[in-house]
């Protein structure tokens, strides 16, 4: 495996470890959640950090999207960012403040926008975002039944 290879598990593993390092450090995480909330809440980020890549390459092959390696790289590192943040979100129940988030990523996006690659940008963020959200929504179910 080449060394790009390895960028997403190890961020997967980094970012699920801080984001339960941050939670814990709070005391009221431990008292009231149980270890298997934990498992699985550190499962899901993971799962969803490893697995949203592939399925944005799938629906930007479908949309015969055309993409630079630069454009992709930029690309795989805002949705990463944006996959905690949408589930973190989800899962506190958050809906109304992902509509800012995803107004400031449009913002910050606007010159790729409006460069021509419309169809990179706009499939790739919108299957992302709904990738996030479904997977937010069902980690939040499965929660509740633990």
């Amino acid at each position: 495996m080449s060394p790009a290879g390895w960028r997403t598990p190890v961020s997967a593993v980094v970012t699920v470890g801080a984001v339960l390092g941050l939670v814990w450090a709070t005391g009221d995480f431990t008292a009231s959640v149980s270890f298997r909330s934990a498992v699985v809440l550190g499962a899901g980020y993971a799962l969803l950090l490893s697995t949203s890549g592939a399925m944005v390459s799938g629906a930007l092959k479908y949309a015969g999207a055309d993409v630079s390696e630069e454009e992709a790289d930029t690309g795989r590192a805002v949705g990463k960012v944006e996959n905690v943040l949408i589930l973190t979100l989800t899962l506190l129940g958050a809906y109304t403040a992902l509509g800012p988030v995803f107004t400031a990523k449009s913002i910050v996006r606007w010159q790729g926008i409006s460069s021509g690659n419309t169809t990179y940008y706009l499939t790739g963020s919108i299957a992302n975002v709904t990738y996030s959200l479904v997977f937010g929504v069902c980690l939040d179910y499965l929660l509740g039944t633990i």
